[in-house]
């Protein structure tokens, strides 16, 4: 399922769809921005797809420049997931060339034009990487800016979801909330009738108290 999504004057949303006389067109109509919304290939449970993080990331870009016209990057997989490579489906890259594929992404997006680089995150492994990342532009003159999109808390959104939720307890990877938001866009991607428990909770054994270990569970 792929949203065609065009500007009135027919220019499309995705970078991928454009031609390159629209390119132009669309670095006018974004004021030289572009959106890349990042995932990660991994399992989310038994019954969501690996590309979960992705599929909501880029919904949630596509829902934004119905707002207000900006381009979005094609699918970017590459992101920190070394703690989950024991998962079948899981595709981990090496730092290095995760750090260098996002650089060069946004290095050959300002090649093209883009002065506006807007960093729209889908998943958790990438919580401390991305903001070092944004802060590391720092370190050399460049004629772009990058910026990670950070939603602030609502309090008041967050106590409607919890009111709506039928699970108790921790709801994070691959749980009902992110069932749910997965339902909403792409209901044939999920499969509820094989949804179950699957936290490792076993693996609490490993964590250390006041100490970070980067070992997480996952369904």
């Amino acid at each position: 399922m792929h949203n065609h999504i065009q500007s009135k004057n027919k220019s499309p949303f995705y970078l991928e769809e454009l031609t390159s006389p629209q390119m132009t067109e669309a670095l006018k109509l974004s004021a030289k921005t572009c959106i890349i919304p990042i995932g990660v290939i991994e399992k989310h449970g038994p019954h969501l797809p690996i590309g979960t993080d992705l599929l909501e990331s880029r919904e949630l870009a596509r829902r934004a420049a119905t707002k207000e016209y900006t381009v979005i990057f094609p699918p970017y997989y590459f992101s920190q997931i070394f703690e989950a490579k024991h998962q079948p489906g899981v595709i981990a890259y090496s730092n290095k060339l995760i750090w260098d594929m996002l650089q060069e992404t946004c290095d050959e997006l300002a090649r093209n034009g883009f002065e506006k680089i807007i960093l729209v995150n889908g998943h958790g492994g990438n919580n401390s990487f991305l903001p070092y990342f944004c802060q590391s532009q720092l370190s050399s003159r460049k004629h772009y800016a990058v910026y990670l999109f950070t939603p602030d808390e609502n309090e008041e959104y967050n106590n409607k979801i919890m009111s709506m939720r039928k699970s108790k307890g921790p709801d994070q990877h691959a749980g009902e909330t992110e069932t749910a938001t997965m339902l909403t866009h792409r209901p044939d991607l999920v499969h509820p009738d094989v949804a179950e428990s699957q936290s490792g909770e076993d693996q609490n054994r490993l964590s250390l108290p006041y100490a970070y270990t980067g070992i997480w569970s996952v369904w």
